[in-house]
């Protein structure tokens, strides 16, 4: 039935002028055998699945114990040595959220999180170095296939050494991605995420090598998970929130500390956008008001203290807590 099917759609296609379909060349070895939630029948006192073959009767198919059913049954599939059961869930109520929180994503710091009280600052320097790593290395490997014949025995060696290489720099950025969402999502639970509008232009400004991390820089996958870590998260634009004063709302560009020359006013340059991102969620606009009072720093991986073989230990912290 599969097969007719695909076959009528692509002299359809074909009909209507799309010369780029092509039809079925080669079948399936198996094909699944589809049940609507109206033929398939769950008995759930026996806990038997009856399965009807037309002529050649019915199929009883025996559910063990330890398996249950989360909801309504909508269509059984019947694949080689298994049967797939897919059934509609009932819609959870959503979570009220019990605050908000501003989110600044940035490079140096891969995000700062605040609730208007105390902000949380996650470093991203091992993000930046996996990613300057990557670049690095794949340069050096394509650079050597260029010396070698296309689908020799040395060009697919490097071909697959460079394949291994992307796969693993992919799943340790999605491990510190993981792992530094969830750290907010343990210290602000149930909060509603104000993130700042991440744009690329100014990696035009920026030199060689910063302007690779910021364009490679996974700003849309933070958006993403902390929206379903949290209770939700929107965007909102983040010019010049950088550069405002959180309390008396001069406007300057700073270094990694933003000093105010107004007021006197000094914090980390992440911690003055996070604030003034989360008041642009709330009020619509840059309010002054009382910055944060506590800031916390932390590594998206907490590691133990390496020792050397002699000398004193490295000194390496993982946390810090600071009060302004």
């Amino acid at each position: 039935m599969q097969f007719c099917e695909a076959c009528r759609s692509a002299s359809a296609l074909r009909k209507a002028g799309t010369k780029t379909a092509k039809y079925p060349w080669r079948c399936p070895r198996y094909f699944d055998v589809i049940y609507t939630n109206q033929s398939a029948r769950w008995n759930p006192v026996k806990r038997v699945l009856r399965l009807p073959h037309g002529v050649a009767g019915h199929l009883n198919v025996k559910v063990p114990a330890n398996v249950t059913l989360p909801g309504r049954i909508m269509q059984v599939r019947l694949h080689f040595n298994e049967i797939r059961i897919i059934c509609k869930l009932p819609e959870l109520p959503d979570e009220k959220p019990t605050g908000t929180i501003g989110v600044d994503l940035g490079v140096n710091t891969l995000l700062a999180a605040t609730d208007g009280e105390k902000v949380l600052l996650i470093s991203g320097r091992e993000m930046k170095a996996l990613i300057q790593y990557r670049n690095k290395r794949l340069a050096s490997l394509q650079s050597a296939q260029e010396l070698r014949t296309k689908g020799s025995r040395r060009w697919l060696r490097l071909q697959r050494r460079k394949r291994k290489m992307l796969a693993k720099n992919h799943r340790q950025k999605r491990n510190l991605l993981h792992h530094a969402t969830r750290q907010v999502a343990q210290e602000f639970p149930a909060h509603r995420a104000i993130i700042g509008e991440p744009f690329n232009d100014a990696s035009s400004k920026a030199r060689s090598k910063q302007a690779q991390t910021i364009s490679e820089s996974c700003t849309r996958k933070l958006i993403r998970q902390l929206g379903y870590k949290l209770a939700g998260a929107e965007t909102v634009p983040e010019h010049y929130t950088s550069q405002t004063c959180p309390v008396c709302g001069g406007r300057q560009k700073c270094r990694r500390i933003y000093s105010c020359k107004s007021c006197g006013y000094q914090a980390p340059r992440d911690v003055v956008g996070a604030t003034n991102i989360r008041r642009i969620g709330l009020f619509g606009s840059m309010r002054n008001g009382d910055p944060p009072s506590l800031i916390k720093y932390r590594r998206p991986v907490s590691r133990r203290r390496l020792r050397s073989s002699g000398g004193h230990p490295a000194s390496s912290s993982s946390r810090r807590e600071a009060s302004l």
